[in-house]
């Protein structure tokens, strides 16, 4: 099963996406809020600098033109002209005073006029000439100069025009005769040329518009574009700065439907007011081209990341992604309730391994249980080295800490007289081997096995010696006995082979627990055998060949009894002698071999010993007792001979009979004699005679007479003939003699069987 376009892959590359972009988006938005800012406060910055310097220039005119007029209100001429009533004879102090007035009027200073205004002698004296106080044309303003509370100061006054609206600002700089008098004598009214003085400031720009404001909060001065300035003055922004007590300061407002920020410095000198009023869209304006760049460079940069997350999300996916496909089972594709998300499908597959690993490490173990059974077969068979040895009781777990080994091999031995059946050997032989494991403990054994007909178990023991060792085993293997009696009521014996030390052994140990036990032909059941009891010393020792020939000649001419008698004494004569297990198995195998070939005996008398099943050979070496021996020797191969021998002998005689009864079956309503049926045959009389009486034990003439009365009481039931016509047909000389044969042979009449079946049949 595979996955397109997987939740855990869009996971990855969703995470690198972010890792990656939300760092561009916060740094744009930074640089981007950050360059605003920036360009913001250095707009800000600027202005108030401009302000600085606007402020500062303006001043130091203003200062300059305060210093000059305060030399000239100290000079001589203006002391002497103060104290005069000037008459005609004083105009030469007037020229001297307006010589001196006119020095000062320079055009850099921007200075349009200079009166002195004697309040004492009433007259004044300006670039137009002497006066009469009388005569002066701005008594009003004269009016408030008079009310001045300062030495000196700058006063502004707007000029209207006839229809009432604001004009232009005039500035006049105003002395006081003498200076710190509460009633004056005289005054200095300097008046100044607004387009000299303000000259030199700035215009309007993107950086800002700016107001120069005097004391009152009138506005001396602008820069703003036409028809602002009423927007001005009746926004809440511009009365805040006016009436607020910094020195100097920021204020964000609207005015109309814009944004502004108003930037101000206040003067200690004469109290005006220095305010540069800026547009904040006109900043954002200017920010919005760095905002666009830091987009579209943010855009790139993501693109790149997207890309390179796409990449890396692969790269990052790729393990999880061999993962995912090697932990997917032929089944995945099939199964509804697969997870998308690949982790969970993993660890759904991972608990299935899990599982399937319990279930594979268990079976692995009940494998390896039913394996121990196996390595010992192959141990006791021989098959293993000496490597393959050690490594295996090293893998199944069995101790090789001992002194001394042994093969111990159990059969049964008879099934006789007890309720199994020959087929149930094998399934038995399993039973006595649990039997056998759980009376024997396990430090002293290994798993006990099945082979063919034997349960086979190797000992071992630490014993301090052979005979403890051995003692130990007969107890051990006496308690089996007693186990597999009780259990199963089978008498069983045991064959022990010699005690031997190395694993490497046990082969020739487990043939020496076998030959062990082939020695009880000659013992009674239940024994235990020790191989070096049992083998006797090698010696010579003859066959009873006299005895094999007259068992032999017995069952050539089918003496079933004296067969029987040799047989015994034959066996007899075999288990007394000291003979190994081999010479007997040798002197029984030459005794089958002689009966199954007697020459003067047809093949067909060993037709019946040919049964396709296990071969004579295997089922003798497979007899433990003398009495099964005389059984199986009895009953499997004398008496079937003699009975094939016999049968052989009979055959012609079988088939000259069932000819002549044919005969006699089909042609039993004609005439037929011995000789006849002789004749047809092509035999003599006599020979027809003999056959029939050794098949049927009957003559001709009385098989012919039988078979006509079965004939008879046929046609009487079946047919409504005569009697008359049967005596005839059936080939009787007169009625009589068939009615006195037929009552002699049933015990009625004819008439009175044909009235018996009659009144039955009728009856039902």
């Amino acid at each position: 099963m595979k996955l397109s376009l997987s939740r855990y892959q869009i996971k990855l590359f969703t995470l690198c996406l972010l890792f990656g972009a939300i760092p561009v988006i916060v740094l744009g938005i930074f640089s981007y809020l950050k360059s605003s800012s920036i360009i913001e406060s250095k707009v800000l910055q600027g202005n108030d600098q401009l302000l600085l310097q606007t402020q500062t220039q303006l001043e130091n005119t203003l200062k300059i033109i305060d210093f000059s007029i305060f030399q000239v209100a100290s000079s001589q001429a203006v002391s002497d002209v103060l104290q005069t009533p000037i008459q005609a004879k004083d105009f030469p102090l007037v020229d001297k005073l307006l010589e001196t007035l006119q020095r000062i009027q320079i055009y850099e200073l921007g200075i349009r006029d200079i009166q002195l205004i004697n309040l004492e002698h009433q007259w004044v004296i300006s670039n137009k000439g002497y006066v009469k106080l009388d005569e002066f044309s701005d008594a009003n303003r004269l009016s408030s100069y008079k009310l001045l509370d300062k030495p000196f100061k700058w006063v502004t006054q707007v000029s209207d025009d006839r229809n009432g609206e604001s004009m232009a600002t005039s500035i006049t700089l105003v002395k006081r005769f003498p200076s710190y008098s509460g009633n004056p004598s005289a005054l200095l009214v300097t008046q100044m040329s607004n387009q000299e003085l303000f000259r030199l400031l700035p215009k309007s720009s993107e950086l800002g518009s700016l107001v120069i404001l005097d004391e009152n909060g009138e506005i001396i001065t602008n820069s703003l574009k036409s028809g602002f300035d009423s927007a001005l003055r009746n926004s809440p922004l511009f009365g805040d700065v006016k009436q607020t007590p910094e020195a100097s300061g920021y204020r964000i407002g609207q005015i109309g439907s814009e944004e502004y920020g108003f930037t101000f410095r206040k003067s200690s000198y004469n109290g005006w007011t220095y305010l540069s009023i800026v547009s904040i869209d006109s900043i954002t304006r200017e920010s919005k081209s760095i905002g666009w760049a830091t987009i579209w460079a943010s855009v790139i940069i993501i693109v790149l990341i997207i890309l390179l997350s796409m990449q890396g999300a692969n790269k990052l996916y790729s393990p999880l992604r061999s993962l995912y496909q090697k932990t997917a089972g032929s089944d995945d594709a099939s199964d509804p309730q697969e997870p998308q998300d690949e982790f969970q499908a993993i660890e759904r597959r991972m608990e299935k391994m899990s599982q399937n690993y319990i279930h594979m490490t268990s079976h692995v173990q009940r494998l390896r249980q039913q394996l121990k059974p196996f390595m010992i077969f192959k141990l006791v068979q021989g098959e293993l080295t000496h490597k393959e040895i050690e490594e295996q009781l090293q893998l199944f777990g069995f101790s090789r800490k001992f002194r001394w080994l042994a093969v111990v091999a159990i059969q049964i031995d008879t099934l006789e007289q007890t309720r199994y059946l020959e087929s149930d050997r094998d399934l038995l032989l399993f039973a006595i081997s649990n039997i056998v494991e759980d009376t024997v403990p396990p430090e002293h054994r290994l798993s006990p096995v099945v082979i063919e007909q034997s349960q086979v178990t190797v000992f071992s023991g630490d014993h301090e010696s052979v005979e403890a060792f051995k003692v130990f085993m007969y107890d051990t293997i006496k308690q089996v006995q007693e186990n597999v009696l009780a259990f199963l009521g089978l008498p069983v014996s045991a064959g022990i082979s010699r005690p031997y030390s190395n694993y490497d052994s046990t082969p020739k140990a487990y043939a020496e627990g076998l030959d062990a036990l082939k020695y009880r032909i000659t013992k009674d059941t239940e024994t235990i055998l020790f191989i070096e009891n049992e083998e006797p010393e090698t010696q010579m020792v003859y066959f009873p060949e006299h005895l094999e020939k007259q068992l032999v000649e017995a069952v050539k001419f089918s003496d079933e009894r004296r067969a029987s008698a040799l047989l015994k004494e034959f066996l007899q004569i075999l288990s007394n002698r000291e003979l190994t297990h081999n010479q007997m198995q040798n002197w029984l195998m030459k005794l089958l071999l002689d009966l199954l070939y007697i020459p003067e005996l047809p093949d067909t008398a060993f037709s019946s010993l040919d049964t396709n099943a296990i071969p004579l050979y295997v089922q003798l070496k497979r007899l433990n007792t003398v009495q099964e021996i005389e059984q199986w020797f009895t009953q499997q191969i004398i008496e079937p001979i003699i009975r094939s021998g016999e049968q052989s002998n009979e055959a012609p005689y079988n088939k000259i009979s069932n000819e002549v009864i044919r005969i006699i079956q089909s042609e039993y309503d004609r005439e037929l004699t011995l000789e006849e049926c002789a004749s047809r045959l092509n035999y003599h009389s006599s020979y027809i005679r003999r056959a029939l009486k050794k098949s049927l034990d009957i003559n001709f003439t009385d098989y012919l007479l039988t078979h006509r009365m079965e004939v008879a009481k046929k046609w009487l039931v079946e047919t409504e003939m005569k009697i008359s016509d049967m005596a005839q047909k059936l080939q009787y000389n007169n009625p009589q003699n068939f009615i006195r044969y037929f009552k002699k042979t049933t015990g009625m009449t004819p008439g009175q069987y044909r009235d018996m079946w009659l009144n039955n049949e009728g009856g039902e």
